[in-house]
């Protein structure tokens, strides 16, 4: 994604300041000069903007206020100057503005126009307005997650006599995860999520520090924290300022209203651990009151450390909150880079502004990303693929396990396996180059899915009459192949490819063509053997010493033994704890005495290389 920095310089005093007609200002934009720029407002026409906008006056003046704020921020930022800018290159864009004044920090230039009058951030164009805070930051080197475990809190006192929408907001965030583990199985019933999932009802600010503090100490940290409550203004008089309704520890029913200050300490077990806050409350995002020395909630939690903080400047309505949580989250959550799910997140409620008003504009969005961090979201989108594959083979498995003939349960998860396939292929043609490892890494997940989904066809076909389930298991087995051969082929050194490419050459054409694959293979898995605490190599090994005969190469039984032992050994060692390799090594040698048989129509490879797979899954003593 290309970046424009935009940055607002003054004179004085950063924290404070009141909007003045004619003050001056510098804005410097990307290599352009820098240009002295006049405030067209007085603060007292500013705060009688604001309230249009925050819904205290009638839709008319709600509507001019919008058209004047749009055009008051457009020529802020320059327009003619930052059309050439936009235009003059590839898209996305994002617009990284800093403006650490009070006065301009205050102004929502979110609303801004391009030169046919039309909202600039929900165009045909990509183009993704963040705010970033120049100074120093509370935060670690902690990488980007490539997991997500979210927690959602939400606040609703009963004294407020006002509801928030934490049912639909809980059902937005179950959507955004099943990119992760889907919502439910072959059976309809509903996946447990509580891995990736914590909801904390009827929030305190010390019922979220305890939620925060216990992930923290179990070492299952949340990488992302959304908030619903109600907006409350805290503070007296010109002091005035917004936090959140929450709900008092000692009387649960009464309102506690918490600063951004009290929210950021609740909040402190997860510094430089969470790197996505959202806030679906209203004036999260308000800086509207620039004479005092304090921010926005939004503001503080980015300043404290939180690389991503989503909010609001205005009330935000119901509709639009459900709108912007189901779909930023459901991007971000399938791997998009975090500024294009904010910009589909605004199109969205630009595109529903029946429902939604002006919510598009008052969305804010602080973002300052890690250096890799657009080379990293391949390997999300790879992860979040691969818990699903795990889900989907882990309800194949029950379904196999059971004496089900229902043709449409099979189907239900070849269907899930086939969307699967689908967003694995559109990660090779998209436009984002995979780095190595990433791609080989993707061709066999590819490979790994369409092999998944030719055993659902054998294992319903051994349910029915007749044989028409053949010619599709053995087309997406020859598909598994090919893609397992290009993962393999693009890095020898990838040994998971290797052997399961070579044992579905075995199985299919009854012989592996190319030896030497299979000694590339064996060298690549010993060479990765040898690096401490590695377990897969080990059952790439047993596998390769157990098809050696298909490759001329003899047998080789007491290599895959004393390969399967130490798969075994390394997997029970302190700390390890997930069975996993070991699940997955019986699964395959299963395959071996249970289905790629001469009596299924496959070309025997060794007429024992059946009774050979089950004493090796004897040896793994798992069922």
């Amino acid at each position: 994604m290309r970046s424009l920095l935009i940055e607002f310089h003054c004179f004085g005093k950063l924290t404070t300041g009141l909007l003045r007609e004619g003050d001056s200002y510098l804005i410097a934009m990307a290599s352009r000069p820098v240009l002295e720029i006049k405030m067209p407002l007085e603060y007292v026409d500013f705060v009688k903007l604001m309230k249009a906008l925050r819904y205290e006056q009638g839709p008319d003046a709600r509507k001019n206020a919008l058209k004047d704020v749009s055009e008051t921020v457009t020529n802020l930022l320059q327009s003619k100057v930052l059309h050439d800018l936009c235009e003059g290159g590839e898209f996305p864009l994002q617009l990284d503005l800093v403006a650490n004044a009070a006065e301009l920090s205050a102004l929502p230039f979110e609303a801004a126009v391009d030169g046919n009058n039309a909202a600039l951030l929900a165009g045909k164009n990509p183009i993704v307005l963040t705010r970033r805070v120049r100074g120093d930051f509370a935060e670690t080197s902690e990488p980007w997650p490539a997991k997500a475990r979210i927690l959602f809190a939400w606040a609703c006192p009963k004294a407020l006599r006002v509801t928030v929408p934490y049912v639909k907001h809980e059902l937005a965030l179950r959507k955004a995860l099943s990119s992760w583990i889907p919502l439910d199985g072959p059976s309809g019933t509903q996946q447990d999520i509580s891995s990736v999932l914590e909801v904390v009802p009827g929030a305190s600010l010390d019922s979220i520090r305890e939620a925060c503090q216990r992930a923290v100490e179990r070492k299952k940290p949340f990488t992302h924290v959304h908030l619903l409550a109600h907006g409350y203004p805290v503070g007296e008089g010109i002091e005035q300022m917004f936090g959140l309704a929450l709900h008092s520890k000692a009387f649960p029913e009464e309102v506690e209203a918490a600063t951004p200050e009290a929210i950021a300490l609740a909040l402190e077990p997860l510094r430089g651990l969470t790197k996505v806050l959202s806030f679906a409350a209203c004036d999260s995002g308000n800086e509207a009151n620039t004479i005092i020395p304090r921010r926005s909630i939004a503001h503080e939690m980015h300043v404290r450390g939180i690389p991503v903080v989503i909010a609001s400047q205005f009330p935000l309505t119901v509709a639009g909150s459900t709108i912007l949580i189901e779909t930023f989250y459901r991007e971000l959550l399938a791997g998009q880079d975090v500024r294009m799910a904010l910009h589909t997140a605004r199109c969205a409620l630009f595109n529903n502004q029946e429902n939604a008003r002006h919510d598009w504009a008052s969305v804010v969005a602080y973002v300052r990303l890690p250096e890799g961090y657009a080379e990293h979201l391949p390997a999300v989108r790879l992860e979040a693929v691969l818990t699903s594959l795990k889900a989907v083979q882990s309800w194949s498995d029950d379904l196999i396990k059971s004496d089900t003939v229902d043709p449409a349960r099979f189907e239900r998860l070849a269907d899930m396996l086939r969307g699967n396939l689908k967003r694995l292929e559109s990660f090779l043609d998209g436009p984002d180059k995979l780095p190595p490892g990433v791609r080989e890494e993707n061709l066999g997940l590819l490979g790994s899915a369409e092999k998944r989904l030719a055993e659902l066809y054998f294992e319903c076909g051994q349910r029915s009459v007749g044989d028409g389930w053949k010619q599709p298991m053995l087309e997406a087995l020859e598909r598994s192949r090919t893609w397992y051969r290009k993962g393999f082929d693009s890095n020898l050194s990838h040994h998971w490819t290797g052997v399961q490419f070579l044992s579905l050459e075995a199985v299919l054409s009854g012989k592996v063509q190319d030896p030497n694959r299979w000694s590339a293979a064996v060298l690549a898995a010993q060479l990765s053997a040898q690096k401490d605490g590695e377990i897969w190599a080990w059952g790439s090994l047993a596998e390769l010493y157990l098809i050696a005969s298909a490759a001329g190469l003899g047998f080789q039984m007491d290599r895959a033994e004393r390969a399967i032992l130490e798969l075994k050994e390394r997997v029970a060692k302190p700390g390890n704890g997930d069975r996993f390799p070991l699940e997955s090594m019986a699964r395959q040698l299963r395959r071996y005495s249970g289905w790629w048989t001469a009596a299924h129509g496959f070309v025997a490879v060794d007429p024992e290389l059946s009774s050979r797979a089950a004493q090796l899954a004897d040896i793994l003593e798992l069922p």
